[in-house]
């Protein structure tokens, strides 16, 4: 009775909360100042993403599922697919999942052992070519062979499913107590490491892409496209390399620890305030080199919270403490924004779904094989199912792919489709087994 009533006052504040937003936002788009009607509707839809976070928090409480897949789902609810209150390319919302995933994967650098990772680099780097390997592989297989699409779209179909999210499963570590554990770095390690092979293949994939449509409109010979088509991918080649060798580097030489003694002589004055905005300015600083170099912004922020691993501790965490109370809105609204990316017709389209379920038990189970790498069963099982979890990398490739013209409609939506689906089923088996063993750890001890 306790779980129905909950439920009802769910579907009440649901309502109640999307008729204002609905009402708002007609409104602000219909004022002539630009602070109005362009920021004001940004500044509501991080806002109201935050309300539906606590919702969806609320609702998977209910039902007895993890509180990330909660959020998920409260995001198809919001979305086009079915209220249509948020829109999933409008400004405040791309913010919101850029911002929430910068964030994510900042902490996780900033909690990050880069000593154990030396240790586990074997097994990460080894999970990780596996993770790539085998979906996609797979899927390239069923795309070209079975569904008949060309092999440029069969290969964006595998590259959909290759990469791990590393923000989803941080967050689920986190809520563990497990993010600083051996295990937890071998897992940040493995999807960090499977991250980059996602966002070198997407970047290939679109320069061919991008490429083969240049032929067909400009009809170039083919030795002068093949010789133009290199540059990016030496210049991306450079970039990855110089984001893994100036991470390491500048974390080994302890910048970071020599520019917070200074702040801490020239500025703290007993206040953390000077910390709380270098790591802010570091993070946005760090995101936007990454970009520049051709690389997803999200390593920038990882790779910069790696260097700023190494500040003092308590510097480290009192600063971070500030910054938190801001970063759960964003986070929040990272998690409803993957839900809102579903359209509509992906509900109601018997053909999408049947793909869609055949993707997602092919997605989960060519991750989850990674588990037969380890000796011990349970952190075999554990890294499986982190393995498992999809989620803005996925994305951005059938976003891709979609501008590139490379998937239909019908793949597409299939693909999106199975990417929430395998994130929702990923998050939920993860969280319920890595809060599992940490219980069973806590009893034994």
């Amino acid at each position: 009775m306790k779980k129905i009533k909950s439920l009802l006052l769910f579907v009440l504040e649901v309502a109640v909360i999307s008729v204002i937003l609905y009402f708002i936002k007609g409104k602000l788009a219909l004022s002539h100042h630009l602070e109005i009607n362009t920021y004001l509707p940004m500044l509501i839809d991080i806002a109201f993403l935050a309300l539906f976070a606590s919702f969806g928090g609320r609702m998977a409480k209910a039902l007895g599922i993890a509180p990330m897949a909660g959020k998920i789902i409260m995001g198809i609810i919001a979305g086009p697919a079915v209220l249509g209150v948020l829109n999933p390319y409008s400004e405040g919302v791309e913010l919101a999942r850029l911002a929430g995933v910068l964030f994510i994967l900042f902490e996780a650098g900033l909690h990050f052992d880069m000593e154990l990772l030396k240790k586990n680099i074997g097994i990460a780097t080894l999970v990780a070519f596996c993770g790539v390997l085998i979906p996609l592989i797979t899927f390239t297989a069923l795309g070209y062979y079975l569904i008949h699409l060309p092999l440029v779209a069969s290969i964006f179909l595998g590259g959909v499913f290759t990469a791990t999210s590393v923000g989803l499963s941080v967050e689920a570590l986190k809520r563990a107590g497990r993010l600083e554990t051996n295990l937890g770095n071998q897992i940040v390690g493995a999807a960090v490491i499977d991250d980059i092979l996602g966002v070198i293949i997407l970047t290939v994939l679109s320069k061919v892409a991008s490429t083969a449509s240049s032929e067909e409109v400009v009809g170039h010979a083919t030795e002068v496209v093949e010789h133009a088509a290199m540059n990016p991918y030496l210049a991306l080649a450079i970039g990855v390399m110089v984001f893994l060798v100036g991470t390491y580097v500048l974390w080994q030489w302890g910048v970071a620890e020599k520019i917070a003694a200074y702040l801490n002589r020239s500025y703290s004055e007993n206040s953390t305030g000077i910390f709380t905005r270098f790591f802010f300015g570091m993070l946005m600083i760090g995101a936007s080199l990454a970009a520049v170099l051709g690389l997803e912004p999200v390593l920038g922020a990882f790779g910069i919270g790696v260097v700023l691993s190494k500040v003092d501790n308590e510097i480290k965490h009192s600063a971070w403490e500030k910054i938190e109370g801001y970063m759960h809105i964003f986070v929040g609204g990272f998690l409803v924004s993957i839900g809102t990316m579903l359209p509509r017709t992906a509900l109601v389209d018997l053909k999408v779904w049947l793909w869609a379920i055949l993707f997602t038990i092919l997605a989960f189970f060519g991750k989850y094989l990674v588990k037969y790498l380890f000796k011990n069963k349970e952190d075999g099982k554990l890294v499986g199912l982190a393995m498992a979890i999809r989620g803005e990398v996925g994305l951005v490739f059938v976003a891709v792919a979609l501008a590139n013209h490379a998937l239909d409609e019908t793949m597409a939506s299939s693909a999106l489709l199975a990417v929430i689906l395998v994130t929702v089923l990923g998050a939920i088996l993860f969280e319920k087994a890595v809060l599992k063993q940490a219980k069973s750890e806590k009893q034994t001890a």
